[in-house]
């Protein structure tokens, strides 16, 4: 099935660069390396199990998202200014799992920099018809790794293609900074 194909699995260097992470923060702080343990649990159940289906509720994929993101935040702790906005108040709707995650990881990719000042941007908001997902970055890419890049975001652009046909509603942007609006409809 070429839905189920494009579907965007969470790389497996997060889930080493996360377990490295939480290893080097046990000796530091161990209530905050036993809170990222259940992130990084909770992270992996909801890709052996919940994202299988062929909708979910829209609160679980937010939760993935924020123990995601949360995790990232620990391995790049205050080198990169990230902001996640996620109303309380999302709608109960069910979507299909991991339409984010592939433009989240292109983010943490390609917006930080060592050198540079770097920043994330996330956030979600709907209204009656379309749920919103926004996020930019700064853009630190170099010409011989863009040519590389690109396969979980295209993916992404075909799943979503295959799903919503004409219907969604969609903007990438790659200027002095990366950004992408995505609106589904409800």
């Amino acid at each position: 099935n070429k839905l189920a194909f494009l579907k965007t699995q969470v790389s497996p260097h997060f889930f080493l660069n996360t377990l490295n992470n939480i290893h080097a923060l046990i000796d530091i702080n161990t209530i905050e390396a036993k809170d990222a343990v259940v992130k990084l649990s909770r992270l992996m159940s909801y890709l052996l199990y919940d994202s299988r289906a062929e909708k979910i509720a829209l609160k679980k994929e937010s939760d993935f998202v924020r123990n995601y993101v949360e995790l990232m935040r620990l391995r790049f702790s205050g080198k990169v200014d990230i902001n996640l906005e996620i109303p309380e108040n999302l709608p109960e709707v069910e979507i299909p799992p991991l339409l984010f995650i592939s433009f989240i990881e292109n983010a943490f990719k390609h917006g930080v920099s060592y050198k540079k000042p770097s920043y994330i941007n996330i956030s979600f908001d709907w209204d009656k018809t379309y749920l919103f997902f926004e996020i930019s970055n700064s853009n630190h890419a170099k010409a011989e790794r863009e040519e590389k890049s690109g396969i979980g975001i295209e993916n992404s652009l075909k799943r979503l293609e295959l799903l919503y046909g004409s219907s969604h509603i969609l903007q990438v942007k790659n200027e002095k900074e990366f950004s992408v609006k995505l609106g589904i409809p409800l």
